[in-house]
């Protein structure tokens, strides 16, 4: 697409890449991609509302082309609702649409609780919005399996060893059934989970809901 500008932008604890396409009349539209430690698709559908309105993707911090640093302390649900604060602040985006996937719809609904002004629609696209809900259900889908796969992801997760091939074939059978039953999947998830920052993925979230 023409007219895409992208750049960086210094945020606590490092920078982060963000990338604008389009620059129709309409309010912005800003994007806010799942994980957490995933990163933002090159071809998202909605990038094609670029003739209407900016279309504005930003990489989380520890995320896809974003800095990636290892110190835990910054995987808090405040810094990341700070990070989207100083993102719209630095695009000055006075005005604004929210759309969030996922670990995304979490961002957004915690940065709406802070009142802020300009917001003037949000989405929540595959909402997940309470950690340890989220986590109880994915432990509930995990007792459907074999015993073996369960032993292996639970065994990995404990001993910190998700960087296993057996940890990574053993998640992919979770995979195929509760992300994505296409077969083969699309080239774009393959290339997403490639990149995932496991670090930021596999980090106790507790504090997030």
């Amino acid at each position: 697409m023409k007219n895409v500008t992208e750049g960086f932008i210094a945020v606590a604890g490092g920078n982060v890449w963000y990338r604008i396409s389009g620059n129709g009349s309409g309010i912005p539209l800003l994007l806010l991609h799942g994980g957490p430690g995933m990163k933002s698709s090159d071809s998202d559908p909605l990038l094609q509302l670029g003739t209407d309105r900016p279309v504005i993707q930003y990489d989380q911090l520890g995320c896809g082309k974003s800095d990636r640093p290892t110190d835990t302390a910054l995987w808090t649900l405040d810094r990341y609702v700070e990070e989207l604060e100083q993102v719209i602040e630095t695009l000055k985006l006075e005005s604004v649409h929210l759309l969030g996937h996922s670990w995304g719809t979490m961002l957004a609904a915690s940065y709406l609780f802070k009142k802020p002004a300009g917001v003037r629609s949000v989405i929540f696209s595959g909402p997940a919005l309470n950690a340890q809900r989220w986590q109880q259900d994915q432990r509930n889908y995990l007792k459907q399996f074999p015993q073996d796969i369960q032993e292996t992801i639970t065994r990995s997760e404990r001993e910190q060893t998700t960087d296993s091939a057996e940890y990574e074939e053993a998640m992919m059978a979770y995979y195929k059934r509760h992300m994505c039953r296409v077969d083969p999947w699309p080239k774009e998830l393959g290339e997403a989970l490639k990149d995932l920052n496991y670090q930021v993925y596999n980090f106790p979230f507790v504090n997030l809901s």
